[in-house]
C-alpha cells in the first residue's frame, strides 16, 4: 500500500502544475445548502444523499438499482489556489474529485479513501494536469482558476455498492482572496424575515472564508427599499466550517440590502410586522421542490418561512414516469426518496400542497420523436415532430396512477394539476384540447369512484385560454374540475380582460358551472439574469407586478394565486426566482409576503376614483379599507406623484415592502414602488367606485356554490393520427380531400359493465356515412374503439371551427366534441366576401424583426416580397418582420391566406403568424397562429384569426420562422383576407 501511495503522490507531482498562486488558506463550509448533490442522472439508477454532521459533508451512495456515482458540487466562487487539502473516512476505498477549469474543461482524479479502522485519511491534491478529462479543449492541460470542485463516490469504490464517507476540513491552500467576492447565505432563509425592534442577531454563513478579518473588512450598511442608506456598523465573526457573520436585525418595518463592501458580500432581510390568525388560502407560491438539487434541509427552510408569512399552499411537481416504473409498480422512494421526504417535510409545516403531473410513464407511451435545434455547439431545444401524441394510449391505466400517487403523498396532496400547458409544443405538441380533456376526466372519475379526497385542476393554460376556453366546455371539462388552472405572466394592468372573457364564454355556453374557482398556478415577472441577485431596477420592477397581479386577481376573483417562483431559477437569460442565489429575499419575497399582512380576509369593495393610477382596487373589512395602487414601471417611468383628492382623511400610507411613505401636502409617492398602500378609516362614496368592470367578476366567484364532480364512468378518448392533418389547440384541418378519419375509444373507469350506444351529433356541412352505431358492452375497466370517417360536404363553409358531437345515447359519458374545419380558401367561401391586401408586397411596409441579418425585397421574377435572413453562430434562430395594418383592414375578418415559399423548407422548425395589439415595434400582447408546415415550393397557406380579441383590435403581423439552419428565406404574394360580412 505504501508504495501504491508514493506512485499516486509521484504521478501527481510530476504534472506541469497551473502557476503556484501566493496567498493563505480558506476554508470551506461544510454547510449542505452550501454544496449541490448529483446522482450522476447520466447513468440512472443511483441514490443518494448528504448531509451536515458537526460541520461535516456526509456524502452517502445506493447503487443497488444501478447508476454509477454521486456527489457533492460546491455552489459557491472560488478564487486562484494552488492546492485543494480535506480530510476523509468512511467505507469507499477510494474517493474521486472533479475541478472545473476556467475554460469549461472538467478534470478527474482519484485519491484514496478508506483508512484502517475507520480513522481519517488527510489529502492534498494540486491543481494538475489530468490524465482524465473532458470538456472545453479537452487536452488534460489544467487553465485556472478552477470554477467548482465535487467530491463523488463511484459504484465500484463502494464494497456492497453501498456505503458513506465524511469529508471536512475542506481547505484551499494559497488562496488569492484579493478579488474575491466572498459569498454568504442567512443561516437560516426563515430568519431573514424578521420582526421589527428583535434583539436576535441576523446570522450569515459563509461559503468560505479565512481564520479572521480586518475590522475593515467586518463593516457593514443596511440600505433600503429605494437604496438609501439608514444603519452601518461592524459584524462580529465567527469562525469555524466556513465561518459566520453576525449583525443586529433592523429596527423598523421594510426590505433592507445588507451589504459588506470590502468583502463583495450582499444579502438581504425583510422587518415586518407579525402575522396572526388562520391563513388566506388565496396566498399561494410555486416552489419547484422536487426539481433540481436544492437540499432538503434548505427546502425545509423554505417551508419554515412560508409558515411564518401565512402563506399555505404551494405547488410543485410529479413525475409519473419515475413514481410508476411499470404498469402497477410503484416506486416511492424514487430520486433518492426525495418527493416523499418533501411531502412529509411539508405535511409537517402544515402545508397543502398543489401538484403538477404533466408526464407519461414509458410504458404507457405513444412512439415519438425529437428534432434536436441546435446553437453552435449547444442543444437549444427539443421539439416533437408533428403529430407525435404525448397522452398516454391507456387512459384507465394513467387514472389508476395518478390516484395511486396522490393518495401516497397525502395529507400534504391536496390537489392536482393534470398535465401542465396543453396546447402548446412543449407539452403536448399542440394538440387540440380533447386529448387533454379526456385524460382530465379520466382522473376526475378516478378520483370520484375511489374516494380520493385530491381536488382535480384541469386546463392548467399557458396564460387565459380564451381562444379554446369554449372546446373545453363543449367537451364537458368543468364538469369534471373542482378549478380552471391557468398561468399569466403579463403586466398586472392587462388581467382583467382575460377574466372578463372567461367569465363571458362561460355564460355564453349555458354551463351550470358558472363562476367556477379559477387558480392562478404560475405568475411571476422576470429579471435579468446577470448576477446571483436581480439589480435593484429590475428587481422593483419584478416586485410591484407579482404584488400588483395578486391584487388584480384578488379584485377579480381569482381562488388562489400561485407567485412564481421563490427559489432562484433561471430561463437562459431570464431569472425568475423570489429568492437571490444564495436564498436571500429580495424585493419581490419582501412585496409578496407584506401584501399577505394588508389583503388577508378582506373583501374587494370597489376603486378608489384617484387620477393618474392605472389600479386602485380598494379592499375592507371591520377595521377599515386599504386601497392598493398601481403604477407599472415600465416600459416607461410613471409619475413620481400622486395627488390626494380633498376630504379624504387618510390613516397612513405604506410602500410595496411596507416601510412608512411620507405623503406631504397630499402628494403620494408611488414612482418609485409601482406599488403603494393607502389606509383609511372609511372612504366617502363619491370616491368610491362600486360599478367596476371587476365587481360582477369577483360577485360571480364569490357566490359560486361548488358541486360534485361528474361520476359518469365511460370517458371517450380520441385516438386518432394527426401526422398528415393540420391541427391546434383550437381544433383540426379536414384534409384536401374533405375527408377525416376518427378512431375514438370508449372507456369504461368503473368495476361494473356498462352497455353503450354510440351517438353522434353532425353539424350542417359534414357527414360520417360510416358511424358504427350499435350498442356493446363495456366490461369493468374495458374500452372498446370506434372509427369511421368524417366528411365535408359542399355547405360547409369558411368557420373557425364546427362541432362534432360523439357521446353515449345511454347517458353514460358527457360528450367528446371534436372541432374540425376547412382550409380558408376562396372556393369554400359561401358568405362573408374577401379582400387583398397589396400592401404586404411593399418592402417599405415592413420593419426588421429578426435574431439575424434581414434583407427585405421585391422580387419581381415571382411577383412576390423576400425576407432573407442570415444568423450568426450561437443565436437562437428567429425572423419575425413586423407589417402595420392599415386602419379597418380587419373589419369583420376571420381569416387570413397567402401563398409562401420557404427555402429551405426542411429546416424550419415552425411558421406562424403573429397578431400583435399593438403597432409599437417589438413590444404588445400578442397571439400566435400556427401556419401549416411549408415544403418548399409556392404554396397556398391559410390560418383563422384569434375570435378574442377582436380582429378589429389586431394592429399589426408578424410573419416569420424560426429555423434550424443559419440561412433562411421566405417568400409571400396574394394576401387575401376573408371576412364575416
Amino acid at each position: 500500500m505504501k508504495r501504491q501511495l508514493l506512485i499516486l503522490a509521484a504521478a501527481l507531482f510530476s504534472a506541469v502544475l497551473f502557476p503556484a498562486v501566493s496567498g493563505g488558506e480558506l476554508r470551506l463550509s461544510g454547510e449542505p445548502a452550501l454544496w449541490k448533490f448529483t446522482n450522476g442522472s447520466e447513468f440512472p439508477g443511483a441514490k443518494g444523499k448528504y448531509e451536515s454532521r458537526d460541520g461535516l459533508l456526509s456524502l452517502s451512495g445506493d447503487f443497488t438499482g444501478g447508476g454509477r456515482y454521486v456527489g457533492v458540487v460546491s455552489r459557491g466562487r472560488l478564487p486562484p489556489f494552488r492546492e485543494l487539502a480535506f480530510r476523509v473516512r468512511g467505507e469507499a476505498g477510494r474517493i474521486t474529485l472533479r475541478c472545473l477549469d476556467a475554460e469549461g474543461q472538467t478534470h478527474q482524479y482519484e485519491l484514496p479513501a478508506a483508512a484502517a479502522g475507520g480513522e481519517w485519511r488527510e489529502l492534498s491534491l494540486p491543481l494538475a494536469d489530468s490524465a482524465v478529462h473532458w470538456g472545453g479543449a479537452n487536452d488534460g492541460r489544467f487553465r485556472g482558476p478552477a470554477g467548482e470542485i465535487a467530491f463523488l463516490l463511484h459504484a465500484g469504490q463502494l464494497p456492497g455498492r453501498r456505503g458513506t464517507v465524511e469529508i471536512g476540513d475542506i481547505t484551499l491552500r494559497g488562496a488569492d482572496t484579493a478579488e474575491l467576492k466572498f459569498q454568504a447565505r442567512p443561516d437560516r432563509l426563515e430568519n431573514s424575515f424578521v420582526v421589527p425592534g428583535g434583539t436576535e442577531p441576523v446570522r450569515l454563513r459563509l461559503f468560505s472564508s479565512r481564520p479572521d478579518f480586518t475590522p475593515e473588512e467586518l463593516v457593514y450598511t443596511y440600505t433600503d427599499y429605494t437604496g438609501k442608506t439608514v444603519a452601518s456598523g461592524q459584524a462580529k465573526y465567527l469562525s469555524g466550517n466556513g465561518g459566520m457573520l453576525e449583525v443586529p436585525p433592523p429596527r423598523e418595518v421594510g426590505y433592507y440590502d445588507l451589504l459588506f463592501p470590502a468583502l463583495g458580500i450582499h444579502s438581504a432581510v425583510v422587518a415586518d410586522r407579525p402575522v396572526s390568525g388562520p391563513a388566506d388560502e388565496f396566498f399561494a407560491v410555486d416552489v419547484a421542490a422536487s426539481r433540481g438539487v436544492t437540499p432538503l434541509s434548505e427546502l425545509e427552510e423554505i417551508f419554515r418561512l412560508l409558515r411564518r408569512n401565512n402563506i399555505l399552499w404551494i405547488r410543485d411537481r410529479l413525475t409519473h414516469g419515475v413514481l410508476e416504473p411499470e404498469a402497477g409498480r410503484f416506486d416511492f422512494e424514487a430520486a433518492s426518496g426525495r418527493y416523499r421526504q418533501l411531502r412529509e417535510a411539508a405535511a409537517r409545516e402544515g402545508l397543502k400542497l398543489l401538484d403538477v403531473i404533466h408526464d407519461t410513464p414509458n410504458w404507457n407511451k405513444y412512439p415519438v420523436k425529437l428534432r434536436e435545434d441546435r446553437v453552435g455547439d449547444k442543444i437549444a431545444g427539443r421539439y416533437y415532430m408533428h403529430g407525435n401524441n404525448l397522452y398516454p394510449p391507456d387512459l384507465i391505466a394513467a387514472a389508476a396512477g395518478f390516484d395511486a400517487v396522490t393518495r401516497r403523498f397525502q395529507p400534504a396532496e391536496k390537489a392536482v394539476e393534470v398535465w401542465n400547458e396543453p396546447s402548446s409544443p412543449t407539452f403536448d405538441n399542440s394538440f387540440p384540447v380533447e386529448f387533454v380533456s379526456a385524460l382530465t376526466k379520466a382522473v376526475s372519475v378516478r378520483f370520484s369512484l375511489t374516494g380520493n379526497p385530491t381536488a382535480v385542476t384541469g386546463i392548467v393554460y399557458s396564460g387565459p385560454p380564451v381562444q379554446n376556453y369554449g372546446l373545453y366546455i363543449a367537451n364537458g371539462l368543468l364538469d369534471y374540475v373542482d378549478a380552471v388552472s391557468y398561468h399569466d405572466y403579463q403586466p398586472a394592468d392587462t388581467l382583467e380582460d382575460g377574466v372578463f372573457r372567461l367569465r363571458e364564454i362561460e355564460r355564453e355556453s349555458g354551463t351550470a358551472r358558472c363562476g367556477i374557482p379559477y387558480w392562478i398556478t404560475e405568475a411571476g415577472m422576470p429579471w435579468a439574469n446577470r448576477e446571483l441577485r436581480a439589480a435593484p431596477a429590475d428587481d422593483r420592477r419584478s416586485a410591484s407586478e407579482i404584488a400588483g397581479k395578486a391584487i388584480e386577481f384578488r379584485a377579480l376573483g381569482i381562488q388562489r394565486y400561485f407567485a412564481f417562483i421563490i427559489k432562484y431559477y433561471s430561463e437562459l437569460h431570464k431569472n425568475f426566482g423570489m429568492l437571490d442565489a444564495n436564498g436571500a429575499p429580495m424585493r419581490s419575497m419582501a412585496a409578496y409576503t407584506h401584501l399577505v399582512r394588508v389583503l388577508s380576509h378582506k373583501e374587494y369593495l370597489g376603486d378608489f376614483r384617484l387620477p393618474g393610477a392605472v389600479r386602485s382596487r380598494v379592499f375592507g373589512d371591520e377595521n377599515g379599507k386599504v386601497a392598493c395602487l398601481y403604477v407599472p414601471l415600465r416600459p416607461a417611468a410613471p409619475e413620481k406623484e400622486l395627488v390626494l383628492p380633498e376630504g379624504v382623511e387618510l390613516l397612513r400610507a405604506e410602500g410595496a415592502d411596507g416601510r412608512p411613505l411620507a405623503v406631504e401636502n397630499g402628494r403620494i409617492p408611488v414612482g418609485g414602488d409601482g406599488v403603494v398602500y393607502l389606509y383609511f378609516a372609511d372612504l366617502p362614496e363619491r370616491l368610491l367606485d362600486r360599478n367596476t368592470r371587476a365587481m360582477p367578476l369577483y360577485r360571480a366567484a364569490r357566490d359560486y356554490r361548488p358541486a360534485p364532480r361528474c361520476r359518469k364512468p365511460v370517458v371517450i378518448q380520441p385516438d386518432y393520427d394527426l401526422g398528415e392533418t393540420f391541427y391546434s389547440g383550437t381544433g383540426i384541418r379536414f384534409g384536401a380531400d374533405g375527408t377525416f378519419r376518427c378512431r375514438v375509444r370508449y372507456n369504461n373507469l368503473s368495476g361494473r359493465p356498462v352497455t353503450v350506444e354510440p351517438g353522434i351529433e353532425l353539424p350542417r356541412g359534414i357527414v360520417a356515412p360510416d358511424f358504427p352505431a350499435a350498442a356493446f358492452e363495456l366490461g369493468p375497466n374495458g374500452s372498446r374503439m370506434l372509427e369511421f370517417t368524417l366528411r365535408a360536404t359542399d355547405d360547409l363553409g369558411v368557420a373557425r371551427h364546427s362541432l362534432v358531437r360523439l357521446g353515449d345515447r345511454r347517458g353514460n359519458t358527457t360528450p367528446l366534441a371534436v372541432a374540425l374545419h376547412r382550409q380558408p380558401s376562396p372556393e369554400h367561401v359561401r358568405e362573408g366576401r374577401l379582400s387583398g391586401l397589396p400592401e404586404m408586397e411593399n418592402p417599405a411596409a415592413w420593419r426588421k424583426n429578426s435574431a439575424g441579418e434581414l434583407t427585405i425585397r421585391r422580387d419581381e421574377t415571382d411577383r412576390s416580397i423576400e425576407f432573407r435572413t442570415r444568423f450568426p453562430v450561437g443565436v437562437d434562430r428567429w425572423s419575425y418582420p413586423e407589417f402595420v395594418l392599415p386602419p379597418g383592414v380587419l373589419k369583420d375578418a376571420i381569416a387570413v391566406g397567402f401563398e409562401v415559399k420557404v427555402t429551405p423548407a426542411d429546416q424550419i422548425r415552425q411558421m406562424v403568424l403573429m397578431a400583435v395589439c399593438s403597432d409599437t415595434k417589438e413590444h404588445g400582447p400578442y397571439i400566435s397562429i400556427a401556419v401549416p408546415a411549408p415544403t418548399g415550393e409556392w404554396e397556398y397557406r391559410s390560418v383563422f384569426l384569434p375570435s378574442y380579441p377582436r380582429p378589429e383590435s389586431i394592429r399589426m403581423f408578424r410573419l416569420g420562422v424560426n429555423a434550424f439552419t443559419q440561412e433562411v428565406s421566405v417568400k409571400i404574394r396574394n394576401v387575401r383576407i376573408f371576412h364575416s360580412r
